[in-house]
């Protein structure tokens, strides 16, 4: 029974390394952009008065300054709107009560005049001077087409936050795009919190147009760019975008990743999906050995999944190593809220996130 028990955690610990293989980032400036195109940034916001300063603060230090940047108030109860009139920034009111994110999206989207479009969460902000050259010049090389989209970079400012690593690795792992496959599997969706692409072909395929409050946005739009032949590539923002998460408290934390973890898996291959069920799993076994198990070998075990565990963490954010050192407490709480998102969008069919109630 050992024996099994120690095989079936180094295959889980295998898996990991399966599905979250490698994972590319936006380099620093090699070449200048051949043309430097408009640029239109986007930003969605509903009570976004805490972070919001952070991201239009960055975006006035870029090198590339954008064409324009307008903030679409989605109902907002706070100074959210005051916060962006402050930085001289074009605010406009979400054309749909109650309309959320996918309808801010497309407000302004169609009020953009830029080329390019770059949709950006409140909570993100560009770590360098160079963040959104980077975006472009990537963009450029992607041949100008499609979508490119970057998962920023978890800065922790709190230690509640420290309790995102899992939720973080198997987001940017559940889009079936850093597995050992390559880019064999098809993409399962785009990073919701940073998206470029251009305005033209936002507008062929109808982009946040008309998507339900409840839907995921950004498996949505990434679909239906892939349905008309537009590639998708995905990044890792290390070092050129980075958000701050749920900054409001661990009860933010717990409706932020719980809200559609459940749904955001079945855009997920089942291969890459076993795999992270093998990975999360087996990192909780790898805990219950050392623990119960009274053999030397188990403290391998438990060393080779930290190891692990600490790799996969410096892609993803700024994990520490004490808590990460508790590594099989994080992949429980992982499992605890994704078995509340399942409950939420199966059963009761209704989620809360940012003082409103979205029914699904």
């Amino acid at each position: 029974m050992t024996i099994l028990f120690i095989v079936w955690i180094a295959i889980g610990w295998l898996a990991g390394w399966f599905a979250f293989a490698r994972i590319p980032f936006l380099k620093q400036k090699t070449m200048s952009l051949q043309s430097v195109p408009s640029i239109s940034i986007i930003i969605p916001a509903r009570n976004e008065e805490k972070v919001l300063p952070k991201l239009l603060a960055s975006i006035e230090k870029q090198t590339v300054r954008p064409k324009e940047v307008l903030v679409v108030d989605d109902d907002s109860e706070d100074g959210t709107q005051e916060i962006a009139r402050q930085y001289g920034v074009s605010v406009l009111k979400n054309s749909q009560e109650a309309g959320g994110k996918a309808s801010a999206c497309w407000d302004g989207a169609e009020k953009a005049t830029g080329e390019w479009l770059l949709f950006l969460d409140a909570d993100t902000y560009f770590e360098a001077e160079d963040s959104l050259e980077r975006l472009a010049r990537k963009f450029e090389a992607s041949g100008g087409t499609g979508i490119v989209s970057a998962q920023p970079y978890h800065e922790t400012d709190h230690l509640h936050e420290q309790l995102s690593f899992v939720f973080n690795v198997v987001i940017m792992a559940g889009l079936n795009a850093f597995s050992i496959l390559g880019d064999t599997l098809r993409t399962g969706g785009a990073f919701g919190p940073s998206i470029m692409c251009t305005k033209e072909e936002y507008v062929k395929v109808k982009g946040h147009q008309g998507m339900e409050a409840g839907i995921l946005d950004d498996v949505a739009l990434a679909k239906r760019f892939q349905e008309k032949g537009y590639p998708i590539e995905l990044l890792g923002g290390k070092g050129t975008i980075a958000f701050q998460m749920f900054p409001e408290g661990f009860k933010q934390l717990v409706q932020g990743w719980s809200k559609d973890f459940a749904t955001a898996a079945r855009s997920t291959h089942p291969l890459i999906l076993t795999s992270i069920v093998l990975w999360v799993s087996a990192g909780v076994g790898a805990g219950a050995a050392f623990q119960l198990l009274d053999q030397p070998f188990t403290s391998i075990v438990y060393a080779l999944y930290l190891a692990q565990c600490i790799i996969f963490a410096n892609r993803v954010g700024n994990f520490h190593f004490f808590v990460l050192f508790a590594y099989p407490i994080l992949f429980l709480f992982f499992l605890v809220l994704f078995a509340w998102s399942f409950i939420q969008t199966y059963v009761i069919r209704s989620v809360t996130w940012k003082g409103r109630k979205v029914k699904l």
